[in-house]
This record gives C-alpha cells, structure tokens and sequence, in this order.
C-alpha cells in the first residue's frame, strides 16, 4: 500500500494504464495476456488505493465502469438495465463477510441465496417484444453493446419465440460458451493445419461472436446458457427460482442445477459441491455465482456503480500441478506439421493422470523459456487439454538443456520447413511414415471409413512391415503377410480384410473426410457429397462452383481445388477407383424426410450396428445428433451396456428408446 498521497497517486495511474490495457486485451481483443487471477490481482489493489484516497477516484476509473467498449464494426445497442459485472472474491472468509453484510443491509429479514455456476463465457442479452426474438446484444460497456443478434441465431438452441404474451418486453441474460469437446476439436484440427492454438474456450468463443460472417460463426458451434433478466415488462416474476422456473417453460438452455441455500453453511457446502463436480459440466466454469433469490430484496440491497450489492461471485483456483519435464518429443501429424511434446512424470490434475503435454510449437517453447530438466506447472486448457503453462525457474540446478526444434523431421529424416504467415515446421515428404500412419489412422477411423480391426498397433505393424505406402495399398494386403505380423490369427485377419471390404461401399462423405483434404471435416464433406454427388464432379468443380456451396468460403474453396490439382492425389484417386470404391456413383440421394424435425438425439451403449448408420438414417428425416445429453435432447437411443449418458437422461426425464422401439417409429 502506498505510504503518501504522492506515492498512491503514481501507483493509481501505474495501475490504471495496466487495468485498461488488460480490459482491452480481454473484452475487445478476447487475447488476454495474464490469468483472471492476476488480473483481479491488479484490480483489487487499485480499488484498495481508491478507497484510502478517495480524492484519486474519477469517473472515468476503470473500477467504475464494465467490460470493454462497444467495436466498431457491429451496430451499437444501448441496454435498457445497465448489464452490470460482479465483485468477486478467491476465499472463503469474503464468502461470509458477503453473507454478514446481507444479514446487516436486509435487518434481520429471512433471505434465500441461489448458487449457480459461473459460465466462463461471453456475457449476452437478447430482447424479446411480445414473445418474438428481436435482438441480441453484448455487454460492451455495460450501457451499451454490440448487436450480434445475426451470429448468435446461428446457435439452435436459442427459441426465436417464448410464451411471454402480448404487451410484454423482455431482456434476458445469459453467457455464450464454447463446450469444452469442441474446444479440444477446433484445437486439434489446429494443429493439424499448422496454426496458432486457441488460449481457452471463453476467448475462443469471444472471438467467434466478433466474426463479421456469421457462416463462420456457426461453424464454430457456440452454446448459451441463461440467468437473469434485465427488463422483464408483462411478466411477473419474483424471485431468482421462479424465473428459472419460466425459462424451462420459455425452453431456454440452462446450468444442469441450481443449488438453494438458507444458511452461510448451506452456501459454502454448495461452493464445495460444486468444485467436485465442475469438471462434468460441458462448458468452462471457473467460479459459483451467489445471489439472493428474492428480486424485492434486490431492489432493497441495490447496487454501486459497478456491481450488486446481492451477489457476489467465488472463483475457484486453477486446478494446476507441479512435475518433471523428462523430455521434449516430436509428433508428425498426417498433414506434416511437427509438434513438440513434453514427456512428464506422471501427476494428477484435473482428474485424471497426465503424462504427456503439448508445447505448441517452438515459439510457445521460447517465450515461456521451457528447459528439458524443468520443473512445471501442467494445467488442462479448459479442462481438456493438458498443457504446460508456466516452469519454476528458482527450482533449476542449472543442469536443464535448451530445446531446439529438429531441422530433419524425425520419423522420415526429410527436410523441415516452415510456410510463410506460419509458425508450425512441417515435413514435406508425403512418404514420411509417421504421416503415412496419421492418415492410415484418420481414414479407418470411425468418423470416416470405419475399418474394422486397423487400429493404430495394426497400423504401425503394416507400415514398418513395408505392406503400406499409401491408402490404396490397403486393397490389396496379403493374407498369408498379414498372418506372419505379431499376435495376428486367423479370425484377426479375417476381420480387418472383411473390415477393409466393407469399406469400398462408404458414402461419399466419408471417403472425402477420409482423404484428409485440409480443412474438410464431417460437415463439409456431407454438404459436399449433397451438392456434388460424385468425386468426379467434385474435382471439375471452379472456385465460384465451391464458394456457391453453403458453409464452403474461399480458403476452404482453394484448400479443395489444390488438392485435386496434385498429381499424386490424382494418381491416388485411380488406384482407388480401380479397387471398386464408391466415388458417389452408388449414394442414394433421397430427399431429406421430415419425421424427425426439430428433434434431436443421442446414442449411447452397443447398438446391433454401427452407431453411424443409425445417425444417418435420424440425420435423413431431419433430426440432429448430438454427442452428449442435455435439457435440450429430445431422444436417447440406447443400446446394451449404456453407462453415464443413459444415467443423465433418466435425470432428465428424457425419453428413452431401445432399438426395437427406435424401428417401430420409422415408416415400413
């Protein structure tokens, strides 16, 4: 604390310039450059100086005002209710001081708290007008936000109408979030194409929502969540339970539960609870929001400038652990792209056991000055992917070794290099075995061809056998070479060449995503297949042809058209035709049914055949599958062995079908 005027008048400019810079970085940018906690760190240390020279507060302070400013590049929206930020606290003592205080302002009056999880996402308002969806708005400022009410229709789960009646105005209030899963997605297909990763689900999805096409946007598959509500006209509504209440009748997405406290002990319980169970959720948490049920009491307890007096917000500690740093390995992707491992002693965090960690790439590496020998600290990237955030450097005995990328790649010893505009190192040798076996794997993977029995051990054992130089060769495996590989029987060979067999009569759309053409995933490749039919049509296709297409841009337009120009794709593509796949000539291009739309579903447990011929047959009469089950699912199919997906849709109360009775509802 400063010890004069002088002293805390510099310090509170200091601190200032910081805050802002960091606002900036965080609200406006979604790039920030330190943890929330260090930044609450600065922003309470400011807001302490405040306090004791009172003289040094001005308007203009960034403890007086919200979020970022307003960008330029969307419509600005004024909200009708100020979309105020919470005080928030790391420590349990200001838990009950919040508590106390409540006691104190309401004199003695019975109050209910309501403990919720903090969304670590993008704050959102959309106003509704006689139950119509009108606009959805950030919160900017806190006054006024960016219109992106284009890219948030592009999230489903969103009604554009709610039973609000006539003459009622509504702005309800809620957080963007990226699920955790995609997040992990997005990231790995990032790094198989060599770019920078994304830093966490909350920036990703900040940064989705500022896209200016929201085709863009809609790729990135955001989600919300709901809470609170600022105008609320036309509608009467009492207390934090009624109103989550309504919005299960309004079918607005909601936290999986909503704990109830009476008592300070009940509270922290919930706090605790909570922690245990946070790693579940399907979105990032990284608090519990506390906030007095009733909205009375709401009006009575009132608000600063900046936050409610009701509420406060408890944020958990990164879950993070220390360990070893044995070694730095290199992973060859199917594309190329070299990416640096760290091979750990195993710890516990998050969880579940880690041994391995990405480091990005030689950047990351350099600018956190990682050493092979270092202590540090391992982190799961929101919650998924673990990654070395930070190394101990009094901890060095001064034996730790600087890492250098490889100027050969590993597995192939071809030369590296590195594309302009990128910061990945990638082989270029299209034989390098290490790559051969990324794309073995990615093309019998179950998203894609779906080869029974070629797995990753049998892929290893084919290509350094020699048997495999690419795809193609897959058709034309030796039973009698298959048989002298390690551990391979009769029955083992018998079912990946029947594997291998079946795989000829795939659909188009999964011989495209199994190619690995760069930046085509399951979404595109089935558009694709629908707007082209054949592969042959597909490789006359021009760039209008393919930016015509929806979901299809530019890059992706020149990703397709590059790839079909190569001589050896092409050389590929004949092999392949040769060996009897299906170029499309056999799909059936049936109209889309209407049975299952609006409706969607989940498969879980063993099913008597693929999971995906059931998702296509629902995906054929307009319904949607989704990977996990929410408030939002509608039917879950499920086989033998079902485990937690069947055990939260019972809590659901969702609607369950065996396969019998799955058949029963499709026509003939």
């Amino acid at each position: 604390m400063a010890s004069s005027n002088d002293d805390a008048k510099k310090r509170v400019k200091e601190l200032r310039s910081k805050v802002e810079h960091h606002n900036r970085l965080y609200y406006e940018k979604a790039t920030p450059e330190i943890s929330d906690r260090d930044y609450d760190a600065l922003y309470r240390e400011l807001l302490d100086l405040e306090e004791e020279f009172p003289d040094l507060r001005t308007e203009d302070s960034p403890t007086q005002q919200v979020g970022g400013r307003a960008l330029e590049a969307f419509t600005q929206v004024q909200h009708f209710v100020p979309m105020q930020s919470l005080d928030n606290t790391y420590i349990e003592e200001e838990v009950r001081e919040f508590y106390a205080r409540i006691v104190k302002l309401l004199e003695g009056r019975p109050f209910t708290i309501t403990v919720d999880p903090k969304v670590d996402g993008v704050a959102i308002a959309l106003f509704y007008e006689n139950g119509k969806f009108v606009r959805a708005a950030t919160r900017g400022d806190g006054v006024t936000g960016d219109d992106v009410t284009q890219n948030v229709l592009t999230i489903s789960a969103i009604p554009k109408t709610i039973s609000s009646g006539e003459n009622s105005r509504v702005e309800i209030r809620g957080e963007v979030y990226l699920p955790k899963n995609v997040f992990a997605k997005l990231n790995e297909e990032r790094e198989e194409e060599g770019l920078p990763l994304f830093a966490n689900p909350r920036n990703t999805a900040a940064g989705s929502l500022k896209q200016l096409d929201p085709k863009l946007v809609a790729k990135r598959g955001l989600q919300a969540v709901f809470y609170g509500v600022g105008l609320c006209e036309g509608v009467e509504i009492g207390s934090q339970q009624e109103l989550i209440s309504q919005f299960k009748k309004w079918k607005l997405p909601l936290t999986e539960k909503l704990w109830v406290a009476d008592s300070l002990d009940e509270i922290i319980a919930a706090i605790h609870e909570m922690g245990e169970l946070r790693h579940d959720f399907v979105f990032e948490t990284d608090g519990a929001v506390m906030k007095v049920d009733s909205l009375s009491q709401r009006e009575m307890l009132g608000s600063t400038s900046k936050a409610p007096r009701w509420a406060i917000a408890y944020k958990y500690e990164p879950e993070r652990a220390e360990t070893k740093l044995k070694d730095i390995t290199i992973q060859v992707g199917r594309t190329g792209v070299l990416t640096p491992v760290a091979e750990l002693e195993p710890v516990f965090v998050s969880g579940s056991t880690v041994a391995r960690a990405t480091l990005h790439n030689e950047e990351e590496i350099a600018r956190k000055d990682i050493r092979i020998g270092d202590v540090v600290i391992v982190e799961k990237a929101g919650e998924v992917i673990p990654a070395v955030v930070a190394v101990k450097k009094e901890a060095r005995t001064g034996q730790e070794k600087v890492f250098a990328m490889p100027k050969e790649c590993p597995s192939c010893g071809g030369p590296v290099t590195r594309e302009e505009g990128q910061v990945a190192l990638r082989c270029g040798n299209p034989s390098c075995p290490a790559q051969l076996k990324r794309r073995i794997e990615h093309y019998a993977s179950r998203g894609a061809m779906d080869i029974e029995g070629l797995g990753e051990a049998m892929v290893e054992q084919i290509v350094v056998a020699g048997m495999v130089a690419d795809i193609a060769d897959l058709y034309t495996l030796d039973r009698a070479a298959l048989l002298e590989l390690e551990r391979q029987g009769e029955k083992s060979v018998s079912n990946l060449l029947e594997g291998i067999e079946i795989s000829k009569t795939r659909p188009l759309w999964r011989l495209l995503f199994g190619l690995g053409i760069l930046h085509i995933g399951t979404r595109a490749a089935r558009t694709l297949a629908t707007r082209f039919h054949t592969i042959d049509a597909l490789s006359k296709a021009t760039l209008e042809d393919l930016i015509a297409v929806e979901d299809i841009g530019e890059i992706v337009a020149e990703s397709i058209l590059g790839w079909f120009a190569n001589q050896e794709v092409a050389k590929l593509l004949e092999r392949l035709r040769a060996c009897g796949l299906n170029f499309g000539e056999h799909d059936e291009h049936k109209a889309v049914g209407d049975l299952f739309v609006g409706t969607t579903w989940v498969l879980t447990g063993a099913l008597s055949r693929p999971r995906d011929e059931f998702a296509e047959i629902i995906r054929s009469n307009g319904g949607t599958v989704s990977g996990s089950v929410s408030k939002k699912t509608t039917y879950v199919l499920a086989g033998e062995e079902a485990g937690s997906k069947l055990d939260k849709a019972k809590k659901l109360e969702v609607t369950i079908l065996d396969e019998a009775e799955f058949r029963a509802m499709l026509p003939g």
